[in-house]
């Protein structure tokens, strides 16, 4: 029977879609009075349904039948797959010289970045300390690798992909930062200690509460040793933001003390007379003069304050205030001046006996002598000294410089 024009046309428009439809080139379609008659084989029974799918969407058809056959062959069912490798082959190989450039350009700016940062005196010059410049260098670095990866995707057609990874680099970032927030924030504040260096090591300071010399700063915790010898890890976040008060940025230090005297006393003679027993200790400077006056009046007793200075390079602080007070309430003793006592009730129980007296002995001249001792004690340097010398763990402070010093007051925040 004659095909109608209609049905040729549907004919034709039919085996041109199956002719550009991958998998269904072998589908061949057959049209009588509107219906349509699928014949042919296909390779999956994805493929048949999609070829009946295209046909009823065809303008004119009244009905599909569909006598399409899957195609169970290896040679037949293999063939789409080879031919997408050969296509994927000759991509790639296409691909390969620029792929070639991108590498190339990659590993110019990488070794860029290794030139650059290899220049250390560069980075000495511009940093205050070690760690910095350890910290720099690599921010340099980092630098670079980043422009080799942009200019490489660049070459490749892929800057889309770059702004993907740097946005799943940018959620991963604020997630790891807020599990590890302390540690970045102990991190940031050992960086501005190190820079800022309000203490060096052998710093006599105290901070929060703990008095001590520095012994090592890390990217954590500030290390303080105490004056009974313990180690005390403090976080560098806290010391960031504490009050330092730090006995060692200048070498001069003051000390005092009281006294009281006895109302009876000639004041302007006591006064005189601590004077000139502070002024004959040694270690004791001159300027900043000392100086002795009457602090305020109690119930019992005036009450003297004595100030001196001492060089804490030369002496130690301790043990010139306790040699001065020793000294001052002998001369006040010796020239008949009364110190005040406070008033007691004691109980009389009786007479010392011959043994009690026997046994108050008077001390050896060795002994006297190292009371009058006021010289440095480095024994707590030493030790701090000892712990900085044994390595291993990082430390971002300037070496110690060789002045001493006063108490000075430096907020770290």
């Amino acid at each position: 029977m004659p095909l109608r024009s209609p049905d040729l046309a549907i004919q034709a428009r039919l085996s041109q879609l199956f002719a550009d439809v991958e998998g269904l080139q072998s589908v061949r379609a057959q049209v009588h009075g509107g219906v349509v008659r699928l014949t042919g084989s296909v390779l999956t029974a994805a493929d048949a349904d999609r070829a009946l799918d295209l046909a009823q969407r065809i303008e004119g058809v009244v009905s599909v039948e569909s006598e399409l056959a899957t195609e169970h062959r290896v040679s037949r069912r293999l063939e789409p797959l080879v031919q997408r490798v050969q296509s994927l082959m000759e991509t790639s190989l296409s691909f390969v010289p620029l792929l070639i450039i991108a590498a190339l350009a990659f590993f110019s700016c990488w070794y860029a970045g290794r030139w650059v940062t290899g220049r250390t005196r560069l980075f000495r010059r511009l940093t205050p300390n070690a760690f910095i410049e350890a910290l720099v260098e690599q921010l340099v670095r980092l630098a670079f690798i980043v422009l080799g990866l942009v200019v490489a995707l660049s070459i490749l057609g892929a800057t889309a992909l770059l702004g993907s990874i740097l946005g799943a680099a940018g959620l991963i970032g604020l997630a790891v930062g807020f599990a590890v927030r302390d540690t970045i924030e102990n991190y940031l504040a050992g960086v501005m200690l190190s820079i800022r260096q309000p203490f060096a090591p052998n710093d006599h300071v105290v901070i929060e509460g703990f008095d001590g010399q520095i012994t090592r700063l890390t990217s954590r915790v500030t290390v303080i040793t105490t004056g009974d010898g313990n180690e005390v890890q403090i976080p560098n976040a806290t010391v960031y933001k504490a009050n330092i008060v730090n006995f060692s940025r200048t070498p001069e230090r003051r000390f005092d003390f009281e006294l009281p005297l006895d109302y009876r006393s000639d004041v302007s003679c006591a006064l005189a007379l601590a004077l000139g027993a502070v002024k004959s200790i040694d270690g004791v400077l001159a300027d900043p003069a000392p100086a002795a006056m009457i602090d305020r009046a109690q119930d019992h007793a005036l009450i003297m304050k004595v100030f001196a200075w001492v060089d804490q390079t030369a002496s130690d602080l301790g043990k010139a205030k306790s040699e001065a007070i020793r000294r001052v309430k002998q001369s006040l003793e010796e020239a008949k001046v009364p110190l005040a006592a406070p008033v007691w009730n004691v109980r009389y129980l009786g007479r010392l006996t011959a043994e009690d007296e026997a046994a108050s002995t008077t001390p050896a001249k060795e002994d006297i002598e190292a009371i009058a001792d006021t010289s440095a004690d480095h024994t707590l340097k030493r030790k701090v000294d000892q712990i900085r010398q044994e390595g291993g763990a990082e430390d971002l402070l300037d070496p110690p410089s060789k002045t001493g010093g006063q108490t000075s007051q430096a907020t770290a925040a």
